[in-house]
């Protein structure tokens, strides 16, 4: 007796599209302007971070879209991706914190493993020749999920580098939500502190601090600096006080600031 002939129906090019057009709306929530408001403006994502995690966030359906080869499967996996990405907008918006310490990463992190193996136990079950193109973008979302790192608490804050021949008498860490490093610079009175503040000041400048001074005060406002990774939430800030007599000196605060932490908006 003969086996029955199993026909296989082919995902096509028009169904694969549409579950990328589905995949990218279900990252809507975390868009701007779509994002829900609270009373603290800065717990939402900016535009360039959106920018950067959505297309990383669809580097696992793009790559099953090129995988998928029977429509079964293929629609069954892709609404599944579609779905995890859904939670990963609307858990990043509505559940992630930005307090200290952060976990908008947490959120991120586990997508990405869930998403990429469940493309590739997909891909594994159902595929015996494995298009370069697939696999090359799943690789791209596996480099992602290890190269996206994981923010704890702020880094220890590190020393000024203050100009030659001026040395801090004393080096200290003040701990108390985070640390700060001061660094004391002894001087001979009111007049001294101040032009030692500016000297600092001065050089700490040519470092690549951004300072503006003003006539009525020797301390200038110093622009933090930000980080280098895009998920890290900590700009470095720098402070120059200058305390007079009796006891006139320097003090270089540097601390590590969370750029999440609650800014009110005017009622």
């Amino acid at each position: 007796m003969a086996r029955p002939i199993r026909v296989t129906t082919m995902w096509s090019s028009r169904e694969r599209l549409l579950f990328l057009l589905a995949a990218l709306a279900a990252t809507a929530p975390a868009w701007p302007g779509l994002q829900p408001r609270s009373p603290i403006r800065d717990e939402m994502l900016a535009p360039g971070e959106v920018a950067v995690l959505v297309p990383v966030v669809l580097l696992f359906p793009i790559s099953w879209a090129l995988l998928a080869r029977e429509k079964r499967i293929g629609r069954g996996v892709g609404s599944l991706l579609v779905c995890l990405v859904a939670g990963w907008s609307l858990g990043t918006v509505h559940l992630a914190t930005y307090e200290t310490p952060p976990t908008v990463d947490d959120h991120l992190h586990g997508y990405l493993i869930v998403a990429g193996l469940a493309v590739l136990i997909a891909a594994v079950v159902t595929r015996s020749v494995v298009p370069k193109a697939g696999l090359g973008v799943w690789l791209l979302g596996c480099a992602a999920a290890v190269a996206v790192p994981v923010v704890s608490g702020p880094p220890t804050s590190p020393e000024a580098d203050l100009p030659p021949g001026i040395t801090a008498a004393e080096s200290r860490l003040d701990c108390h939500r985070s640390c700060t490093r001061v660094q004391t610079v002894p001087a001979a009175g009111t007049a001294r502190a101040r032009a030692l503040t500016r000297q600092i000041g001065e050089h700490l400048e040519r470092d690549g601090w951004r300072m503006r001074w003003y006539d009525f005060t020797a301390e200038p406002d110093v622009e933090c600096r930000r980080p280098h990774r895009l998920t890290d939430p900590y700009y470095l800030c720098l402070q120059l006080r200058a305390i007079g007599d009796p006891d006139a000196k320097v003090e270089v605060r540097l601390y590590y600031g969370n750029r999440h932490d609650p800014v009110y908006k005017a009622s």
